[in-house]
């Protein structure tokens, strides 16, 4: 099995620029995807089909619930599975943008200066994997990649730095009232 990795940079970095395109591995086409749905839909109806033909009625409603509740599951689980975050990293700025499904537009949108940026990562429970990498500046912090494993979020890190944003590693995040 062809395994894709979820941290790619696109287009090659050039010193200090870069796009990093962060996305899960989505191991089940959208095809795919149905053809599960169909089958199980057909497995259930099929199950309370023949229970109502010996005469209880009443699983025909808590099947079409079942059919209701797995479709949008399903659903939630495919569009979850093309998330996008794309990271430009030029000399000026860094632009990071969200999508999901096949959208064209981001459906988020931050820019940061880049001599301005820092990036934080908060320490998982070994010292050498990240829990959590922020990026944080004077317009605000957003947290990256977070459907990243700890292992890919420290190749993350590592690309990063490689286009001159270093790190600085947090043990933990307090939080503080004002």
């Amino acid at each position: 099995m062809d395994v894709v990795p979820m941290v790619k940079e696109v287009g090659g970095a050039r010193g200090r620029r870069a796009c990093i395109l962060l996305a899960p591995n989505q191991s089940l086409s959208m095809a795919g995807n149905l053809w599960v749905f169909i089958s199980l839909v057909a497995v259930s109806l099929g199950i309370s089909v023949a229970f109502a033909l010996a005469g209880a009625w009443m699983v025909i409603p808590f099947a079409g619930l079942e059919v209701l509740l797995l479709a949008v599951l399903f659903g939630y689980v495919y569009m979850e599975g093309t998330r996008r975050e794309v990271i430009r990293i030029s000399d000026e700025r860094v632009v990071l943008d969200t999508s999901r499904g096949n959208l064209e537009r981001p459906v988020y949108h931050r820019e940061f200066e880049r001599c301005s940026l820092a990036v934080m990562v908060r320490m998982g429970s070994t010292p050498t994997e990240p829990a959590s990498v922020i990026l944080t500046g004077p317009e605000g912090c957003l947290e990256i990649g977070e459907f990243l494993t700890d292992a890919e979020k420290a190749a993350l890190v590592e690309k990063l730095g490689s286009c001159g944003l270093c790190a600085r590693k947090e043990q933990s995040f307090r939080l503080q009232d004002f």
